[in-house]
């Protein structure tokens, strides 16, 4: 069974390495394997220059392969295409693109990977990683030993994740669509002003025992015996009992303060809590993205005589001056 691998590698040392491997170790064919990038960035990091492009040209103007990794791909090209810029194309994605009709846009592109069998989705994603800057590798295998051995290949010299590597430029305002152009996130900070209970300090009520001296003055009565003898010079009677012996006893009483403690209930404590609303404003700062937009390689327009100077005409006086004379200082 025919299956068509694809990776995405980043530096020109690895491309090279991986197409060397897939012909030496592999056993994958020449015209088998499909090679796209950036000319003039051809595997290298975006910015640096390879001479990747020339060496192409060169290829295909003497109808040969030339040296480095376009020396084992059959079938070298250059291209423009507009909104891609310059490409590098060579083996299968070389014929691709020539048949899905890459004079419009980019769309082409896309075209001639999906042409190759690599679902729409990812064909964005590999032709945007070419667009930055990366090196996009394609292989037909026959059989699972030499798919898989294309695969570790790949693997072995760092081709990404592509899934991973798409993720990560969405989050940096990618569309996920070549073509659509990268968007510019607008984005601004709004107040959320929530309410949470804090422990504010409390109150605590509880009782103690306590004494105090206090005094009151009460009045006490008392009864003593007295004895009283008086003279008496009268006659016995029978109310006298005479020489009988009798005997009175007289009590004598007294009061005593006696102390009695009653409690009594004479105030009451109550605990609870009452609840007020107040009004807080609260103020801070939110941060807003704000897009400008400029223009930029334009000039301002320029007179007949070369000078910026656009406005109504101007005409010297020839009159002679008739005021204070002013001499310049030396």
């Amino acid at each position: 069974m025919t299956t068509t691998v694809v990776g995405l590698v980043q530096s020109r040392a690895e491309a090279d390495s991986v197409v060397n491997e897939l012909v030496s170790v592999c056993g994958c064919e020449r015209d088998s394997i499909g090679l796209m990038a950036r000319d003039g960035e051809a595997g290298e990091e975006r910015g640096n220059t390879s001479g990747m492009g020339e060496r192409a040209m060169k290829g295909v103007g003497a109808g040969a392969a030339v040296g480095g990794v376009l020396g084992l791909v059959a079938g070298a090209a250059a291209l423009a295409i507009p909104g891609f810029g310059p490409l590098i194309a060579a083996g299968p994605i070389a014929s691709a693109l020539a048949g899905a009709g890459i004079g419009a846009a980019a769309g082409g592109v896309i075209g001639a990977l999906s042409k190759l069998g690599v679902p729409e989705e990812h064909a964005h994603y590999y032709a945007e990683g070419v667009r930055r800057g990366g090196t996009l590798i394609t292989v037909r295998t026959e059989g699972d030993s030499a798919t898989k051995c294309a695969e570790r290949v790949l693997k072995t010299h760092g081709a990404v994740d592509i899934e991973e590597r798409a993720s990560q430029w969405k989050e940096q305002g990618w569309s996920g669509r070549l073509g659509e152009g990268e968007a510019l996130p607008v984005t601004e900070e709004e107040l959320a002003v929530g309410k949470r209970t804090v422990t504010k300090g409390g109150v605590r009520v509880y009782s103690t025992v306590a004494q105090k001296p206090v005094e009151e003055t009460v009045a006490l009565r008392s009864e003593r015996a007295t004895i009283e003898r008086r003279p008496v010079n009268r006659p016995v009677t029978s109310a006298d009992e005479a020489f009988k012996e009798k005997t009175i006893e007289i009590d004598e009483t007294a009061e005593e303060p006696v102390v009695e403690k009653r409690s009594r209930v004479v105030e009451e404590v109550r605990v609870g809590k009452q609840a007020e609303e107040r009004l807080q404003t609260i103020r801070d700062n939110v941060r807003s993205t704000e897009v400008h937009v400029e223009r930029t390689g334009e000039k301002a327009p320029m007179s007949a005589s070369g000078s910026g100077y656009n406005g109504p005409e101007r005409r010297k006086a020839t009159g002679n001056y008739a005021g204070t004379e002013r001499r310049i200082l030396r």
